[in-house]
């Protein structure tokens, strides 16, 4: 799909689909050029890179695409690739890279992909055309709030994520729950590769002179440069509350093995006396006093005692739950049978 918006020297706005003026609509001074294209072939983008006079190395840039973000000065303009952002999918945040080359009245936007920052960037353009008049400084800018712009919804729905991840951490660190903060970890580390080099695009085009750049463009890249300072803090941010959610599940599983330690350990104790009379009483020797019968049922009171005393102990203790009696015991029946 190819775009094309020119506003002659007179201030009217033209629409083109085709471009086969394209060295006399550059060549005007007064003119401005804006030609948007979106999945072109790659030898369209090498015929238009030479239409344009573009380095071979920008037009190797234009047809493989997975640049990371830079600012290049050339001769007779500058190369701009700047990403935005879309709802995130899976385990990744999709980025969508849009290479730009900014001649003096002149702009050649490139992108695989439909993107909504340039279709609004594109119509807010056609709509009011004077506050472009300057140069295509401007429409460069329009694209970058744009897309600037777009990171904002995608890191509020990860700090969602990130809360409800970190409440279903504390009361339910299952497997799934691991996974998924991986992939968050994962994903922030995309982020990150993204919006840190980018504060270095935007401050570069707010701080340097460039021949191609209207100077007044400089106040609006920097508004630009601070909204990528507190991109890049909330990417900080949440790297730092995903890493505290992992310490939260290694501690609260290392909690939940303990307790299953605790329990299997005090009923192992509780049991341990009746396995001692058990074992005793059960050992085969005529010498043994087995015709009493009151030792028979002193031995049976014993096995059924001693566990009951050593709960009450246990209980009474703080061991096991936090109170005595009925209390107790319900807290112990609690303990053992845990509810899911």
């Amino acid at each position: 799909m190819r775009r094309v918006f020119y506003r002659r020297g007179d201030g009217k706005v033209e629409e083109r689909v085709d471009l086969p003026h394209l060295d006399e609509l550059r060549e005007n001074p007064s003119s401005c050029l804006w030609v948007d294209l979106e999945g072109e072939a790659p030898e369209s983008l090498e015929m238009l890179g030479r239409q344009f006079a573009l380095h071979p190395v920008t037009i190797e840039d234009l047809v493989h695409k997975n640049q990371r973000p830079k600012l290049e000065e050339f001769d007779d303009y500058i190369f701009v690739v700047v990403h935005g952002l879309r709802a995130r999918e899976g385990e990744e945040v999709p980025a969508d890279e849009v290479d730009v080359a900014v001649g003096k009245n002149w702009i050649l936007s490139v992108h695989d992909g439909p993107i909504d920052a340039i279709k609004r960037a594109f119509d807010q353009v056609i709509a009011t055309p004077k506050p472009f008049d300057g140069s295509a400084s401007f429409i460069l800018y329009r694209i970058c709030d744009l897309l600037v712009d777009s990171y904002f919804p995608a890191l509020d729905a990860l700090e969602e994520e990130i809360d409800d991840l970190e409440d279903d951490v504390v009361q339910r660190p299952t497997q799934k729950r691991l996974q998924q903060i991986f992939a968050l970890k994962r994903a922030l580390v995309q982020l990150r590769k993204l919006v840190s080099p980018q504060r270095e695009v935007y401050n570069a085009l707010s701080r340097r002179d460039y021949a191609y750049l209207d100077p007044k463009s400089a106040a609006y890249f920097r508004d630009l440069h601070d909204h990528l300072i507190r991109a890049n803090e909330i990417v900080e941010s949440h790297r730092d509350l995903v890493a505290n959610i992992l310490e939260v599940y290694l501690a609260t599983i290392s909690n939940r093995l303990n307790d299953v330690m605790k329990r299997l350990t005090l009923l192992a104790t509780i049991f341990m006396p009746i396995t001692f009379m058990t074992g005793f009483f059960g050992m085969n020797f005529t010498a043994m006093p087995f015709s009493l019968n009151w030792l028979f049922w002193i031995t049976m009171a014993a096995i059924v005692i001693t566990p009951l005393a050593m709960l009450v102990w246990f209980i009474r203790s703080g061991w096991i739950g936090e109170g005595e009696g009925k209390r107790g015991l319900s807290q112990f029946l609690g303990w053992i049978l845990p509810r899911r």
